[in-house]
């Protein structure tokens, strides 16, 4: 939602760029928890089968909202198809990088997508030959360090080298740090739910004062404005906020403050707004784009902006509601038919 109102006209107030930063955190940390739970519960990895769940998440929607859209876009505008082709391949942030892209207005946002995608695949290979491993979660928690200090590294490199700010914040390499920061809370967490974790370290995280401190490392990203450490420090700083917060709500079992966040957290509300993310995100610039170009100077600034907010949002809940749902429950019935058949294939 921060990316939403930004994208609305608030962008000069409203971090939009640190909420994308927060989605790569969560991607991060979803899809290592989820499987880190499939190698306990099975002992294996189906990669074929991760690459399909992926697809049945990211097709439908892409389909509906990029791709028919475009093309209906074509017949009477001119778009690049080297550019629309990289949106489909998932590679569209390095054509945006170089900042001359021309594609549907308002499918620019899926750059961000394309970084998550490349992550989806590069992790599942890596994750092919790691799981089998008997040190699995200390080879896991080292490459995830490793993926944290990188980007900063090559961060510091291209500002020192005076490259354009583009490169910087569309690049993989120089983003990656909040998916693998996401990737380090899952594991430290997984640690936690086994045992493993130095119980002094459990505790930590889950003190108040953990998510005091993210909450002030957020902030500071947001108020320090030099150049050279927005263009580095600041996504790592964004980056590890997300992943206190995360490792806080999930350790931290009572207390005030966590009553709070978990009541916020299960309101029907901000539960839609968490289900629906991926279509909103999807769809929101769009409509912006459209309800713009319709009304034009018609409407005051902030009416036009609170409408924009507003039709973003409810159109990406009716995309969820009427496309990914449906896909989800089939999907959950044919896992459903495949474990049944598992189960009656091992009583015979």
């Amino acid at each position: 939602m921060l990316v939403v109102i930004a994208h609305a006209g608030f962008g000069h107030i409203v971090p939009g760029g640190s909420g994308v930063t927060i989605f790569f955190v969560i991607s991060g940390f979803v899809i290592t928890l989820a499987l880190l739970r499939e190698r306990e519960r099975t002992q294996s990895f189906d990669l074929a089968g991760f690459y399909v769940r992926r697809a049945l998440k990211l097709a439908p929607p892409f389909f509906i909202v990029i791709v028919v859209p475009t093309l209906i876009y074509s017949i009477s505008n001119e778009i690049s198809w080297a550019d629309f082709l990289s949106q489909v391949l998932f590679v569209f942030n390095w054509m945006y990088s170089a900042g001359n892209s021309q594609v549907l207005p308002g499918s620019e946002v899926v750059w961000s997508l394309s970084i998550e995608e490349q992550f989806y695949i590069v992790f599942a290979l890596i994750w092919v030959v790691t799981y089998r491993l008997k040190a699995y979660l200390p080879v896991l928690l080292g490459l995830s360090l490793v993926g944290a200090i990188v980007p900063l590294v090559i961060r510091i490199g291209i500002t020192m080298g005076g490259v354009d700010h583009l490169r910087t914040y569309y690049g993989t390499d120089t983003r990656a740090d909040g998916i693998a920061l996401g990737i380090l809370a899952a594991v430290i967490y997984w640690k936690s739910v086994s045992g493993t974790l130095n119980p002094r370290i459990v505790k930590w995280l889950a003190t108040n004062w953990t998510v005091a401190g993210a909450i002030v490392f957020y902030l500071l990203s947001l108020a320090l404005r030099d150049d050279v450490f927005r263009e580095t420090v600041r996504y790592s700083m964004q980056g590890l906020s997300a992943a206190l917060v995360i490792l806080y709500g999930l350790l931290r079992s009572q207390g005030t403050v966590r009553q709070v966040i978990q009541r916020i957290a299960e309101t029907r509300l901000v539960q839609l707004l968490g289900l629906a993310s991926y279509s909103i995100y999807l769809v929101h610039l769009q409509a912006s784009v459209i309800l713009s170009a319709m009304v034009g100077d018609a409407l005051d600034p902030v009416f036009l902006s609170a409408i924009q907010i507003a039709s973003g949002t409810v159109i990406g809940v009716l995309i969820w509601a009427v496309v990914e749902r449906p896909v989800e429950r089939w999907k959950r019935r044919r896992r459903g038919h495949r474990v049944q058949s598992q189960t009656k294939h091992a009583a015979s």
